[in-house]
């Protein structure tokens, strides 16, 4: 049993990071490992890998859960069997393992066929890999801990700095643990039946959240859980202003056109473009129909005041958070999110919409060798980031420039990834800033629904009041419903 004496030392050589003197008692020791139930789970793959190796690959077991590397080579081998379709025994494992130069580092035949003769239940291989994940996930955290303290020490960082990325490295733990399952359809299935008869009690057929526009509503029912939204427009089109709409009939029942009698929503929102200062005077403006240029050059009346006064105060006890830290990395606007739905979740309230403004000006984990990699992972870690926390995200997406009226979403700038990530696309198109010699054109405004991953596309017209920054229902008695 050379291996399992490697094993051993390879348990004493586990230290723990250098601490000052005295500090050693506020560290845990690390887990001792499971090595039996490390034995057991591959000896039990070998003896019905048909039955063993579907109940491992549900609990989301991974190669390097196993505390020795000799296990964990032992266990990818037999998945790659496993999935060759050649069955396994004893003499296939130990060939492949030598045709990968690894039969030495996991303890000769003569190990592997200990293992064989010993160990294993293949109807156990659920509760052994739950052991070892447990184990393996301490360990983690040990590392964890170590890579914070070093993160301390150094003080290259800022504390908020060194916060997020502390909460990135803990969640990254926490994100691999979930592991998915093939289920009964009966199991969602009472779910799925009780939401469609419920739907039939929804006025107007709104089963997210509303846009505050009556006929979007129609064909998008609300803004549902776990979709990514992405508003597109080219320079000067109004993309803000119309993201900023939605958020308010979120938040403001009283500013929708329809389903007022709706309960407001929590809204974060996310603006790397404007400080927080401008997106609540955009706010007041559309909330009140205020100037945007009266208001921030002083010129307004005390009749503009009192409405002023009374607008203020409907916001500020409105249910809106914002947030203009500059360039935003995913795992920081993911952070930020799930600390409020947190923080909400203590007062019995739930997060109901996130606006990202917007994807352009975000900047990625990691490094990439070109934009489109960048673009990608931005738009994938939004989706992810709307299943997670089961709320629609809203992102706003420059446009390649175009004297076009009609976009489409090959003009989505720098990667179709967005198009792909996406459930639902809009563009804003406003022809007076095209065809600016047209006076006919004045106010008027398309939404058009690009991609509906769920639903129909259309075209909704708008008015846009320019003086207010806003949006209003226009006359839909020519709406197209294919585009």
């Amino acid at each position: 049993m050379a291996a399992a004496d490697n094993m051993a030392d390879d348990y004493q050589d586990f230290v723990l990071p250098d601490i000052e003197p005295g500090e050693g008692e506020a560290l845990p020791i690390p887990p001792k490992p499971e090595l039996e139930v490390e034995r057991s789970i591959l000896g039990a793959i070998m003896a019905d890998p048909y039955e063993a190796v579907p109940l491992a690959m549900e609990a989301n077991l991974q190669p390097d859960d196993f505390f020795t590397p000799a296990h964990g080579f032992i266990y990818e081998t037999l998945l790659e069997l496993y999935n060759d379709g050649k069955g396994i025994d004893l003499i296939l494992l130990s060939n492949r393992l030598e045709q990968k130069k690894l039969i030495k580092q996991v303890g000769g035949r003569s190990y592997v066929s200990e293992i064989h003769d010993q160990y294993g239940i293949p109807g156990n291989v659920g509760h052994y890999a739950s052991l070892i994940i447990d184990r393996s996930t301490l360990r983690r955290l040990l590392k964890v801990s170590s890579e914070i303290a070093e993160l301390v020490r150094a003080e290259i960082q800022t504390v908020p700095e060194i916060l997020d990325e502390s909460e990135a490295l803990v969640f990254k733990i926490k994100d691999s643990r979930v592991a998915s399952r093939l289920v009964h359809v009966s199991e969602p299935m009472e779910r799925v039946y009780r939401n469609i008869i419920g739907v039939r009690n929804v006025v107007g057929g709104i089963t997210g959240i509303p846009t505050g526009y009556t006929f979007l509503d129609q064909k998008t029912g609300g803004f549902q859980k776990t979709d990514l939204i992405v508003i597109g427009g080219r320079p000067g089109m109004g993309k803000t202003s119309l993201a900023l709409n939605f958020a308010l009939n979120a938040a403001v029942p009283m500013m929708r056109e329809s389903r007022k009698d709706f309960p407001p929503h929590t809204v974060a929102i996310f603006s790397m473009e404007m400080g927080n200062d401008q997106v609540l005077q955009r706010l007041l403006c559309q909330l009140g129909h205020h100037d945007l240029v009266q208001l921030r050059t002083g010129r307004i009346t005390d009749d503009d005041v009192q409405r002023l006064t009374a607008n203020a105060s409907l916001l500020r006890h409105s249910d809106i958070y914002v947030d203009d830290t500059a360039a935003l990395r995913p795992l920081e606007l993911r952070a930020k999110a799930r600390r409020l739905q947190s923080s909400l979740a203590r007062n019995k309230k739930t997060l109901g919409l996130v606006l990202v403004d917007y994807l352009q000006l975000m900047r990625p984990n990691g490094r990439h060798n070109n934009r489109e990699q960048e673009i990608r992972e931005i738009s994938g870690s939004l989706k992810a980031l709307a299943k997670e926390l089961e709320v629609p995200v809203i992102t706003l997406s420059q446009l390649k420039r175009s004297d076009e009226l009609e976009p489409s979403l090959s003009d989505l700038r720098e990667s179709g990834s967005i198009e792909q990530d996406a459930d639902l696309v809009f563009f804003i198109v406003r022809p007076e800033m095209i065809k600016k010699d047209d006076p006919t054109l004045k106010g008027k405004a398309e939404l058009r629904i690009n991609k509906h991953r769920n639903g129909p596309l259309g075209l909704i017209h708008l008015r846009y009041l320019h003086p207010c920054t806003s949006f209003v229902p226009g006359t839909n008695v020519d709406i197209v419903d294919d585009l």
